[in-house]
């Protein structure tokens, strides 16, 4: 027997149930937000993510799926989405349609990384990206959109966690500072950050090595390396989310695992054990230098992308049911016909048997599939012009309904 590759799932109902759920509510929420969908291509040349997410990356240097195509082009399977966003934005001089673009997008990403809880080699993300607004209070917008998404879905539990990055003067002053406190702790840290340490030293602060993540409690904090410019926008930010009520946790070691993040970074975690010891469930910044790194035009931009299948794993299991009716007929083309009217006038899930002609059998059926609610459309209810609607899970019934009055009860 074939399988599924190792890293990969199939998403079969009632999970796929769960993922529209999402999807629908990514939509409503983005779409009243002024945002449009964006879908790029799953693979892109290889040079866009060697530029934007960065060489000395762990992504770039060991979980991208790269390969040569027949014209011997090295093309990559998305790694993640901002840096295609970023390119369909210069390819298609969105700039020049307003300011700032407002694009969300959903779709699969590939990393070759060890398959763990909600984390997969195949995996699917949503994102929100706002390209082209330099004031920080799109940044507010967004991680407001984000707390709103997850309540939304019904996470109630999640904790903001945000830092700066500052400005690039800022970072590289603030790199030089701890170069100098990770030099001495070269012999006690893992190899990843033995290499991180020589290519890009701010990424050991994104260590996962509990032990390593011990060592850094006492590295320098990058808010004090920030230049005037970048102490203001960042005081800024505070100020507004404190006016605005959003609560929030600075995290000096937040520093997000992507080379172009500059300013203000964020993450919403859980204490939920669902994760294991990963609990972030949604996470951004800004990126204001990188779609002029791609040869762009200026555009400051911010956005957040959150994993589909961790934030599976979070959402109630009372936010993922869905009323769902099914017609016991002895008549299969009446029953079509009511369960068409009432998709319709309902906007529920109606099923009937098609196979079946006994009323047993059809009431086994609906048992046996869980429906909470059956419509009897039998010969006594066709001559009467009535229905008889009875509640599965309650074990309830109401007779002599007419339409209306069927509809009221569902």
């Amino acid at each position: 027997m074939i399988k599924s590759p190792r890293g990969t799932q199939d998403i079969l109902h009632p999970d796929s149930d769960l993922w529209q759920k999402i999807e629908d509510c990514a939509i409503k929420l983005f779409s009243q937000a002024g945002f449009k969908e964006i879908r790029t291509p799953i693979f892109e040349a290889t040079e866009l993510f060697d530029r934007a997410v960065g060489e000395d990356s762990d992504i770039v240097n060991k979980e991208m799926y790269s390969f040569n195509d027949r014209s011997d082009r090295s093309l990559t399977l998305r790694p993640e989405g901002t840096a295609s966003i970023a390119r369909a934005y210069i390819e298609h001089a969105l700039d020049r349609e307003g300011k700032p673009q407002k694009l969300w997008y959903r779709g699969p990403m590939f990393r070759y990384e060890r398959p763990q809880t909600g984390r997969y080699r195949q995996f699917h993300q949503i994102g929100i990206e706002a390209i082209g607004a330099k004031a920080p209070y799109i940044d507010i917008e967004l991680i407001q959109l984000g707390k709103q998404f997850l309540h939304e879905l019904g996470l109630n539990d999640i904790t903001l966690y945000i830092n700066s990055l500052g400005n690039q003067e800022s970072r590289t002053n603030y790199i030089n500072a701890l170069k100098s406190f990770l030099e001495e702790l070269q012999d006690s840290v893992c190899e990843d950050c033995q290499r991180r340490f020589r290519q890009n030293p701010l990424r050991c602060l994104d260590c996962k090595v509990p032990g390593d993540q011990a060592l850094y409690k006492d590295a320098p904090i990058i808010s004090t390396y920030l230049d005037e410019d970048s102490k203001s926008i960042w005081q800024e930010t505070l100020a507004a989310l404190n006016k605005l009520g959003i609560k929030y946790l600075i995290d000096n070691n937040l520093v997000r695992g992507l080379d172009y993040y500059s300013h203000c970074v964020f993450e919403f975690k859980t204490d939920s054990k669902e994760l294991g010891a990963q609990s972030t469930v949604l996470a951004g910044g800004r990126y204001d230098n990188l779609v002029k790194t791609l040869n762009g035009p200026d555009s400051p931009a911010v956005g957040w992308a959150l994993g589909i299948e961790r934030l599976a794993l979070l959402i109630p299991e009372k936010q993922i049911t869905t009323k769902k009716v099914f017609i016991i007929s002895d008549d299969p083309l009446g029953a079509i016909e009511l369960a068409k009217k009432l998709r319709e006038d309902s906007g529920l899930c109606i099923e009937l048997d098609y196979e079946n002609s006994k009323f047993k059998k059809q009431l086994e059926k609906a048992l046996k599939k869980n429906f909470e609610w059956a419509i009897f459309y039998l010969e006594n209810e066709r001559q009467t012009g009535s229905f008889k609607l009875k509640n599965l899970k309650e074990n309830l019934e109401y007779s002599g309904l007419n339409y209306q009055e069927l509809l009221r009860k569902l």
